[in-house]
């Protein structure tokens, strides 16, 4: 089979082939993200149910599936209403007719595959032992799409090379990073504008900065976060210590710190880190592990008067606090100290604001959460959520929530809830509901 006649069987019902990526010697691999996902024929979906969370009786449907001859996998295909997909790679049609007279309220469809979840794993396991380390970092079997997806990193040509003199015109794909897209070779720099790097060790604490301004505070520094070497001499007159306390992966530990960034409009000092492994495609592990980098930064390109140092240009993730250092003098004159009283976290981190959900988003069913409604058309129409949308029989903005909401932007930021038996989502604001429905169609939008 050759890999445009494996696309095509991928993809079932005469769609188009994906492009493919050349390994050299005329042979070529498909990329994972042009192979297209198994469709659900048409002919079998309706406009309802509409599952909006994990509701679907998906232990029932893989009960009664596994009993039946040629049943492969399942899975909830969220572009079509949250309903299940069944895998048949034999009667799949005299199998969907059962499905509709054992489930005819479910939303639920079988689709033929000509593949079989045998074949896929014992080529998953071949990929593995030939390629695996050198060549694959990462290896695992896209049900969804009928192959074998292979992570490569940087997409280089030998890479490819190596894959495609294997596996060509087999159900597998590559996937992986651009090599032009790659940090550029080299070493660690030892300085650079308005920086220069006193400690580079795996030592600390992550998620973690602090700043020493005289040299009570530097030997205080070095201290705490357990350097090794002797210190370097500091010109505190013209100069501060800067402690970033880095985070990486234990399985990606390669980082490098490119230089200190100065943001005078959020009068923020942070380090631009480059994370090595992450940018060639990991994968890398959860674990947290410390990375020091002290560096003695130059007064006069520090923001006048109060700033923050962190990590990166990002906020804090949730949990650590900590990471911003929030500096409450000014250091910017030569040789200007700072008390102990002085530094600190950013008492907003300490108790943060919770995380308002835009449409497009995600959420768990039966837990409130807080929504931004976008009302210069009306409050009828909401979403997506759980890539649904959803339908009020309310078409006027409710007086109660008109003196709540941005005039200006018409925008309103309120509490709601997504429930399932039955299937609504409850949007509350100055203490007034409006009820939304699931729906399959799409809104008119307005002028």
């Amino acid at each position: 089979m050759t890999t445009t006649a494996l696309v095509l069987a991928a993809a079932g019902c005469g769609r188009a082939p994906a492009p493919v990526v050349d390994g050299g010697g005329g042979q070529e691999v498909a990329r994972c993200s042009e192979v297209p996902e198994v469709v659900p024929p048409d002919e079998h979906l309706r406009d309802e149910p509409i599952y909006v969370g994990n509701e679907q009786p998906v232990e029932e449907l893989s009960a009664w599936a596994s009993g039946r001859e040629g049943f492969e996998q399942l899975w909830i295909d969220r572009d079509h209403l949250g309903w299940v997909v069944l895998a048949f790679s034999r009667d799949a049609e005299a199998v969907q007719a059962e499905l509709a007279r054992d489930f005819p309220d479910a939303g639920a469809v079988v689709v033929p595959v000509d593949w079989t979840m045998t074949e896929l794993t014992a080529l998953q396991d071949r990929v593995a032992e030939e390629l695996g380390g050198a060549v694959a970092s990462s290896i695992a079997v896209s049900v969804t799409k009928g192959v074998v997806s292979i992570g490569v990193g940087p997409m280089t040509e030998d890479r490819l090379d190596a894959v495609a003199e294997r596996f060509a015109g087999e159900r597998v794909c590559v996937e992986g990073v651009d090599p032009e897209t790659l940090p550029s070779d080299g070493p660690q720099a030892e300085a650079g504008d308005g920086w220069r790097l006193l400690a580079d060790e795996r030592a600390g604490q992550p998620y973690r900065t602090w700043i020493a301004a005289d040299e009570d505070g530097y030997v205080q520094l070095w201290e705490s976060v357990g350097l090794s070497d002797e210190a370097p001499a500091v010109d505190f007159g013209t100069e501060v210590v800067i402690w970033f306390g880095a985070v990486y992966s234990g399985s990606c530990p390669d980082l490098r710190f490119e230089g200190v960034e100065v943001d005078h409009d959020r009068a923020l000092v942070y380090a631009d880190i480059t994370y090595l492994d992450e940018a060639e495609g990991g994968p890398c592990t959860a674990d947290a592990n410390p990375r020091a980098y002290v560096v003695a930064v130059d007064r006069d390109v520090l923001p006048p008067g109060r700033f923050a140092i962190q990590l990166g240009a990002a906020d804090p993730p949730p949990g650590a606090p900590e990471e911003r250092t929030v500096v409450d003098a000014d250091l910017t004159q030569p040789g200007a100290g700072v008390s102990r009283d002085q530094l600190g976290p950013d008492p907003a981190l300490a108790h943060p604001q919770p995380a308002v959900i835009e449409p497009g988003g995600t959420v768990e069913a039966g837990f409130p959460f807080l929504y931004r409604l976008y009302l210069h058309c009306g409050p009828e129409w909401l979403g997506p959520v759980n890539d649904v949308m959803w339908r009020s029989e309310v078409t006027e903005v409710p007086p109660a929530w008109l003196t709540v909401m941005d005039r200006t932007s018409e925008e309103l930021v309120a509490e709601a809830l997504v429930e399932t038996d039955p299937t609504t989502l409850t949007v509350t604001a100055n203490d007034h509901d409006v009820v939304y429905h699931p729906t399959s169609e799409e809104p008119p939008g307005c002028d």
